[in-house]
């Protein structure tokens, strides 16, 4: 059993034997709950039989008290049942519901401290964050420094003059001096780096 059906049968158990109730008629609901438990009604079976029992002279079998014992069956059971469908479970728990009545009519101070035991207290889960989620950070290009080699383009080219674009984290636009360089306009061409400023941009290359 778990935590919340030993709870269960223990509140069962405890309000049927503080409301003076008969073990035995527990016992004979738990014995047509064991013999329909393979139905797929058998808790509306079950429901049925102890109100039909409670509310009916014909209840009256064992004593006059019989019929009130049914009524209190009936209301344990609509009391802690309300939400178990589960007709295993139901049998699991009404069975032990019968074993601690006997253990606590025997020992009533057993089933008062059992009464007073402090439940674990309910996990409230944490609503969800409200926060926007941030896209992946890329991950940061290594720092040029003097002596790098650095990919270009030729943008231009006037006579001694010719004007490239880094293809850097800045795309830095430099122009370098070279006698007849072979490179054409839109050629794709790699230089070395002879200058960097204190914020990490390229200021000078060469070929």
């Amino acid at each position: 059993m778990d935590k919340k059906q030993w709870s269960i049968a223990h509140d069962i158990a405890f309000d049927l034997v503080d409301w003076g109730t008969d073990p035995n008629e527990l016992g004979k609901v738990v014995a047509f709950m064991r013999r329909y438990k393979g139905e797929s009604d058998a808790k509306n079976r079950l429901m049925s039989l102890i109100q039909r029992l409670a509310n009916t002279r014909n209840a009256l079998i064992r004593s006059r008290q019989t019929q009130r014992f049914y009524r209190n069956i009936q209301e344990a059971c609509e009391t802690h049942l309300y939400d178990v469908s589960d007709t295993g479970e139901i049998l699991t728990i009404l069975g032990w519901s019968l074993r601690l009545m006997r253990y606590y009519r025997v020992e009533p101070e057993r089933a008062v401290e059992e009464q007073r035991r402090p439940q674990a207290p309910q996990q409230i889960p944490e609503p969800p964050s409200t926060q926007t989620p941030q896209p992946p950070k890329e991950p940061e290009k290594p720092k040029i420094k003097v002596g790098d080699r650095v990919n270009a383009t030729i943008l231009k080219k006037d006579g001694f003059k010719v004007t490239v674009q880094l293809q850097t984290n800045n795309n830095e636009q430099l122009v370098f001096e070279h006698p007849y360089y072979p490179g054409l306009v839109g050629a794709k061409i790699k230089l070395r780096v002879q200058g960097v400023s204190e914020n990490g941009a390229v200021t000078k290359v060469i070929p």
